[in-house]
């Protein structure tokens, strides 16, 4: 059975679907003169660009001309980092992108903190605040916030905690359990320790906290160095993969300062712009 938060958050996904022109039924709504009508789903010409190397920036082909990488700052420590959502939106020689919100992460004394900005209508703000602990940044506590513009009914708020067996989410009308079988990291308390280099020799297993979800048997591995285009020219970047339950592939390309760059992830993307 679906619950109280499964439900809202689809119910917020259709809602900002269906402003944007997203879903079928909308999208055959204009017509073309002699009434008939215009399909705004109808594929891009020409084929997906399934074959770009390296494949970790295959979402952002379009977006990387204007990228130009941050040069200041560490992640290596305390940081806070400011990244713009890029949203592909299809591909031809080079893929469809916009910047369609932002992601704002810190970290310092074993609080990892994140709010992430979708702005297609009706914009949705999602704030987390994790309390980790250990080497490895495993999740103890947290608490997520999210809220829908111009829809106050919409809006959630979620609490959750981690014994290293189970983890527990409460909201104000229900409480879920699940079991977790490995380490549990959150998902933005990971490029800390890409900035490190800690998983260059060694893949990372664990089960990811992603929001309130769930996300286990995640694999976290080295693949080598890519080069990328970017307004600046040309740089080499160590790629991280991973893999897992749950989860489309995603790619962390990382500096040699240890700074997270580039994150690609199919539809959603996120690139740095300013990091301190």
């Amino acid at each position: 059975m679906m619950d109280r938060r499964e439900f809202i958050q689809l119910s917020a996904s259709a809602a900002t679907l269906a402003s944007s022109g997203l879903l079928p039924l909308l999208g055959a709504e204009k017509r073309r003169p002699g009434g008939r009508r215009r399909n705004r789903l109808a594929p891009v010409s020409g084929p997906r660009n399934i074959f770009t190397e390296p494949a970790a920036i295959e979402p952002i082909t379009g977006y990387l001309p204007r990228f130009i990488p941050a040069g200041d700052g560490s992640m290596k420590g305390p940081f806070a980092a400011t990244y713009s959502l890029i949203q592909m939106q299809g591909s031809q020689a080079k893929s469809r992108n916009r910047v369609s919100g932002s992601l704002k992460v810190s970290f310092a004394d074993a609080i990892c903190t994140s709010s992430e900005i979708r702005t297609a209508r009706p914009a949705n703000t999602v704030r987390n605040r994790v309390r980790c602990a250990g080497d490895l940044n495993l999740v103890k506590r947290w608490t997520l916030k999210s809220s829908v513009t111009g829809a106050p009914d919409l809006g959630f708020t979620e609490i959750g905690s981690w014994d290293g067996k189970q983890m527990i989410v409460k909201s104000n009308s229900w409480t879920q359990t699940r079991a977790v079988s490995n380490r549990l990291i959150a998902q933005w308390a990971l490029p800390g320790l890409l900035a490190a280099g800690k998983f260059r020799d060694k893949p990372l297993q664990f089960d990811m906290l992603d929001n309130s979800t769930l996300r286990p048997d995640q694999t976290l591995s080295y693949s080598g160095r890519v080069e990328v285009p970017t307004a600046k020219g040309k740089i080499k970047l160590d790629c991280y993969a991973q893999t897992g339950r749950g989860i489309l592939p995603i790619h962390y390309l990382v500096d040699t300062a240890g700074r997270v760059q580039l994150i690609t992830h199919e539809t959603v993307n996120w690139a740095l712009t300013k990091l301190s």
